[in-house]
């Protein structure tokens, strides 16, 4: 179980205890990201959370601030979605206040020297051309703007352009407006100490709470989907990537524990339905697996496979039969109960890290009315019947909504599904 705090400063605290553990994460997020910018921002979210390591005035360069963090052995970095941005540190319990020191200064106190800027202007450039040259990890970008119209369907960094032209004085706006008090939630999972509270009003309630602001109140464009069936990335490559999509389902939708099981079955494993067919008795890819992602007011569930170009039209029909087969038949009693199992065992060793257990209350905290356990999940988990994925399976695998995105040295005419 957990344990919720609210510091004088409004910030919301939860404790998340695991017996035995020797180790603690502490986790910081907002809930803003990449769908909150306007087109002239692209890109701030990611640029803040990257300049937060850039030196505080404590720790007034990143050398000085990293080699702090480094010298514990513990694990750190940021990162940045189209709803939230985190930051985090996994270290030894024992060195927990410092995780709270340096994550608090980061947060409140850095620099954001103007030079610093510059150069991670680069740097950034750097990142968004690593992302779009490796095709495994731009496929996802390339499907979501095919899927989402902007801002839900722009890339998290930006583009070139946007990040280049990015003004400080705009940035420390748009972090003023979006970096409240009253908006994070901190959480701390593994081993602490019973006068953790206290550890914590010393390093955040020290700062006030700034103007009231809430980002949860219609403060980005409800999600709006795109027209566009296929959308293919020329590129020279020995793989295509392709990934179909439908629209889906928010992060509170009552129907999301029959998509885990339904996509346990349907892709989620090496044993799964289009694993089996795609790769096992075909060849037809390497790469195959199904899956689900979720927004605030939207979602989608997704298929993915790393082919030749040529096997591409036979992937998509065999994706097609086993969704046909889905509709009318469902799932044996045999897959329905090893698919729990499956999802119960996977959940139950991922919680072991501390880091698994913050992420899990963290996104709870921020996209849940009702935060539930793992174990309260696990319950909703075991109730999923077959008719409720024949039903599913017939309400979101309506072909006329299908999107597919390719990335591959492939010709448009070329496609047919």
């Amino acid at each position: 179980m957990y344990q919720k705090l609210v510091l004088e400063n409004k910030a919301n605290v939860y404790l998340v205890p695991q017996k035995d553990a020797q180790s603690a994460t502490v986790l910081i997020m907002f809930p803003v990201g990449s769908r909150y910018e306007n087109e002239k921002l692209a890109g701030v979210s990611h640029f803040i959370e990257h300049l937060m390591f850039k030196g505080t005035k404590k720790r007034p360069n990143t050398l000085i601030l990293t080699r702090e963090i480094d010298r514990l052995g513990a694990e750190y970095n940021a990162f940045t979605s189209k709803e939230y941005t985190g930051y985090y540190i996994k270290a030894d319990a024992k060195y927990l206040e410092t995780s709270l020191d340096i994550l608090s200064d980061m947060l409140y106190n850095s620099l954001f020297d103007a030079k610093e800027m510059e150069k991670e202007k680069r740097v950034i450039v750097e990142e968004i051309r690593m992302y779009k040259d490796n095709p495994l990890m731009n496929i996802e970008n390339i499907f979501e703007n095919l899927l989402f119209r902007s801002p839900l369907g722009r890339d998290i960094a930006g583009s070139e352009k946007t990040v280049l032209n990015l003004n400080r004085r705009e940035m420390l706006e748009y972090l003023g407006k979006y970096y409240q008090s009253k908006e994070m939630t901190v959480v701390i999972a593994g081993k602490y100490e019973k006068n953790i509270k206290k550890i914590l009003e010393k390093y955040f309630s020290r700062v006030k709470a700034l103007r009231a602001h809430a980002v949860h109140e219609n403060k980005f464009a409800p999600a709006k989907f795109g027209k566009e069936k296929l959308k293919i990335e020329q590129k020279k490559t020995d793989q295509t990537q392709l990934m179909l999509g439908w629209p889906g389902f928010n992060y509170q939708d009552a129907l999301n524990p029959v998509v885990a099981v339904m996509n346990t079955i349907f892709g989620g494993s090496m044993s799964s339905r289009l694993f089996i067919e795609i790769r096992e008795k075909r060849g037809l890819a390497y790469l195959v697996r199904s899956g689900a992602d979720n927004f605030r007011d939207a979602g989608y569930l997704y298929v993915r496979a790393g082919l030749e170009a040529k096997n591409i039209n036979q992937t998509i029909q065999v994706v097609k039969v086993e969704i046909q087969k889905l509709v009318k038949k469902g799932v044996s009693p045999r897959e329905l109960k090893d698919a729990k199992t499956h999802i119960r065992g996977a959940l139950t060793l991922s919680l072991e890290d501390s880091s698994a257990q913050a992420s899990w209350y963290a996104k709870e905290a921020l996209f849940m009315k009702k935060i539930e356990n793992p174990g309260e999940r696990l319950k909703e988990i075991e109730k999923v019947t077959n008719a409720q994925i024949k039903a599913l399976a017939k309400k979101v695998f309506d072909w006329r909504k299908v999107r597919v995105a390719i990335i591959g040295d492939v010709k448009r005419e070329a496609i047919s599904f």
